[in-house]
């Protein structure tokens, strides 16, 4: 995911681009200044983009009549003081950005006109950074996966049961790109370790703990990998209080090589953390 881009062709993509079946803009608002006339404009800005977009604030996937809507929009702002900084952490400054809005639709342009729109409502009172990414059918799975992945996964609940979201980009290296398709699928599975011969848990066991307590969902970069400066996915996540240390503990177990050889091929970006509001 890189910095606000149109519908260019991928290049460098590591062996192909599926479909994309919907689009999605994350836009971080990082204030010049935090003062009352920012708040207000601010706020008058997400009341104008959000016209025409169902709020996913008021999502409840629990719903057995719950339809997907065609075009949605959620806000967030972020907690407390600006965190330290991660050790492994590449990319722009994105999680100083204080609000931050996520509109998707199945039309991508669309997206880029509300970019636009906020951009010109807030002026030169915020920087606003954009990531793009797009959905796609899974590209590292199998049948039995889908049902390990999905067996157990909370559904989706509104943000006033599922207050906290982490949006988490990343990139993977020149040499994972390099790989075979079936040499990266195995680092999901378990397997054993070609550098250490020792078998290990892959990506999907070791981040096993995760599925009950955290709705997750990725974002692919829509424009293809491995491209210069952007990022390749984004992961979001959402999840009630108490889950929030089950987070940490996944990413942490993640990050061990011994555990999940394929990290070794992750380039982290800044992980932006916050709450889910109706509104700025």
């Amino acid at each position: 995911m890189g910095q606000s881009s149109g519908c260019g062709q991928g290049h460098g993509n590591g062996g192909g681009v599926s479909a994309n079946l919907a689009y999605t803009k994350f836009l971080f608002v990082m204030a010049r200044l935090e003062d009352d006339a920012h708040g207000a404009r601010l706020r008058t800005a997400g009341g104008n983009i959000a016209r025409g977009f169902f709020n996913d604030f008021d999502i409840d996937d629990s719903r057995e009549t719950q339809a997907q809507p065609f075009e949605t929009i959620q806000f967030f702002v972020r907690d407390g003081e600006l965190p330290e900084p991660e050790p492994t952490c590449v990319g722009p400054c994105l999680n100083k950005a204080r609000h931050l809005v996520q509109i998707s639709s199945k039309y991508r342009p669309r997206l880029q006109e509300i970019e636009e729109e906020l951009r010109r409502r807030i002026g030169d009172a915020a920087d606003v950074l954009a990531l793009d990414g797009a959905a796609r059918t899974p590209r590292y799975s199998s049948p039995e996966m889908v049902h390990y992945s999905n067996k157990g996964a909370p559904p989706r609940r509104s943000g006033r049961a599922s207050r906290n979201a982490i949006i988490v980009p990343i990139r993977k290296t020149a040499e994972w790109w390099q790989k075979s398709p079936l040499e990266r699928h195995a680092y999901f599975y378990p397997h054993v370790d070609e550098s250490s011969a020792c078998p290990v848990k892959g990506h999907a066991m070791t981040a096993e703990r995760g599925i009950p307590a955290l709705f997750r969902r990725v974002y692919h970069n829509p424009d293809g990998y491995a491209r210069e400066g952007e990022f390749d996915f984004v992961t979001y996540f959402e999840c009630e209080d108490e889950g929030l240390p089950v987070f940490d503990g996944v990413l942490q177990s993640l990050r061990d090589v011994q555990q999940n050889p394929e990290w070794q091929f992750v380039k982290e970006g800044p992980i932006w953390r916050g709450k889910r509001v109706l509104r700025w």
